[in-house]
């Protein structure tokens, strides 16, 4: 029976790319797109928002007032509103590829991906030398896994400007999905060379190398943990890394690290309970299980590996009521199934 999580390589599907969209809420994705607004006092912003209603309100063709105004919406993390302005600027003036680009980063934020695309198009089609706009576009390509246009895009950005980071990530995406790992290593080497501070290509780096089982893996990951060294995820992999290898002091090591920093990290206790396991220490098990569900209340995996220990320690009832849990979240495996008719039987002998 298999109790183990592996850590999955993210679907490279809008995930990991230049709207890390996986790892904020949406009022800070948007705010992400327009520069750190950290010191930004929200308060500060109405009297702004305030003065443009005005120029607005006297005049109602001033698109510059709409943009300005929706960009203000935005770092108050006001994203509707911000939409009905940028929308408005680009109907009064379509000429500014600004204006449609601040649409359809917005656009995309809220999950409106057609709507984005096709603003992205009239961004470049107006400014062919807008490279942020063509990187975004071929970010939206790569979503729907059209990889030679997302290809395309970035190369052509890169003829504006060869020492674009995010267009060599890109490009070491795409030659991921198409199963080119020679090519995706060199490009995304070349993207922690253009911008030494890259935190996603240092985590791609480190999940390549892991699953050709090479120790560089590690030192990407450290990589990434010396740029943000409060990120759990480079903790994460380096731990499925060392337990992969079967090096459970080191892997140990590395969760209880990434425990300091997320403390309900779930995968983290689990994977922790699960070496536990391994080494038939199995109370401890438990109680790292216990934290996994404690943490997530509908963690299956848990609820039938701590069932296992509970099995192993002879504790049949509290088995019972663990499989029972994961088999009424997943009725169709036979495995828990199996494994709620074995405790059941026992209990009844």
């Amino acid at each position: 029976m298999s109790l183990v999580y592996r850590s999955i390589l993210p679907g490279l599907v809008g995930t990991v790319l230049f709207f890390s969209a996986c790892r904020n809420n949406t009022g800070k994705q948007v705010a992400q797109q327009h520069g750190d607004t950290s010191h930004v006092a929200v308060d500060t912003l109405s009297p702004k928002i305030n003065a443009l209603t005005t120029r607005i309100n006297t005049n109602a063709a001033d698109a510059d007032a709409y943009w300005n105004r929706g960009k203000l919406e935005v770092l108050q993390k006001n994203p509707a509103p911000a939409l009905a302005d940028f929308t408005q600027a680009v109907k009064i003036d379509s000429t500014k590829d600004s204006y449609y680009n601040s649409l359809a980063d917005l656009d995309f934020i809220m999950g409106h991906t057609r709507e984005a695309k096709v603003a992205f198009e009239k961004c470049v089609s107006l400014n062919p030398t807008n490279t942020e706009a063509l990187l975004k576009l071929g970010e939206i390509y790569f979503y729907v896994k059209k990889y030679k246009e997302a290809m395309e895009l970035s190369d052509k950005a890169l003829k504006v400007n060869n020492h674009l980071a995010k267009a060599y990530f890109m490009k070491g995406l795409v030659f991921l999905e198409i199963h080119d790992t020679a090519k995706a290593i060199s490009s995304m080497q070349t993207a922690t060379e253009q911008n030494s501070s890259y935190f996603d290509a240092y985590i791609q780096l480190g999940l390549i190398y892991s699953r050709k089982g090479d120790v560089h893996a590690v030192d990407y990951f450290n990589s990434a943990l010396n740029i943000d060294p409060r990120s759990a995820e480079p903790y994460y992999d380096k731990g499925m890394f060392y337990q992969q290898g079967q090096d459970y002091p080191k892997a140990l090591d590395a969760y209880n690290q990434l425990l300091v920093v997320d403390s309900n990290y779930k995968f983290a206790h689990y994977n922790i309970g699960y070496i536990d396991y391994l080494q038939n220490n199995f109370s401890d098990a438990i109680k790292h299980f216990s934290k996994a569900i404690r943490t997530d209340s509908t963690y299956t995996m848990a609820y039938f590996a701590r069932g296992n220990c509970y099995e192993q320690l002879k504790e049949f009832k509290e088995a019972s009521d663990d499989y029972a849990h994961a088999m009424a979240q997943k009725p169709d495996s036979k495995e828990f199934k199996d494994a709620y008719n074995r405790v059941r039987a026992k209990i009844h002998k």
